[in-house]
């Protein structure tokens, strides 16, 4: 069995920096990481007290708000250089476990990273709490995003 070269504290740092700075409902936050570094795999668990049971009764919201953790965990991981397997809802026996993202090598030469713009717009990003204008999102930017995603 091939041993793998563990994460460093600062390529963590990362990872988690931008997961963190995604958005979340009512900025609950409604994740917890579970790093295994000698594996390089990062579990990302629902933590319940963090839920809105009126607001969000189906955890619909909870699921967006951890989904779009992983997509900046994702970003992260590419724009250092790894390539990101993701697994959702990995054990059906932990209903809490929502992904695992494991870093499984380098990028490769044949691999098509995403728009580098979209890592650099993660520490930008903030709540409004304006009113959406109902001005549709030009099609190019949808067809990025479906891409990216």
């Amino acid at each position: 069995m091939r041993t793998q070269t563990p994460l460093d504290a600062a390529t963590v740092e990362s990872l988690l920096a931008a997961a963190v700075a995604a958005p979340s409902i009512h900025n609950t936050q409604p994740w917890r990481f579970r790093l295994a570094p000698d594996s390089r795999l990062l579990e990302v668990h629902s933590v319940p007290e963090r839920t809105l049971p009126l607001t969000d009764p189906t955890h619909r919201a909870q699921y967006l708000s951890a989904g779009a953790a992983v997509f900046n965990l994702r970003l992260a991981a590419v724009h250092l250089g790894w390539r990101p397997e993701v697994r959702l809802l990995p054990d059906p026996h932990a209903p809490g476990l929502l992904a695992a993202v494991r870093l499984t090598g380098p990028l490769g030469a044949d691999d098509q990273p995403p728009d580098p713009g979209l890592y650099e717009a993660i520490p930008r990003r903030h709540t409004s709490r304006m009113p959406f204008t109902g001005r549709p999102v030009p099609e190019p930017i949808v067809a990025e995003m479906v891409t990216a995603a």
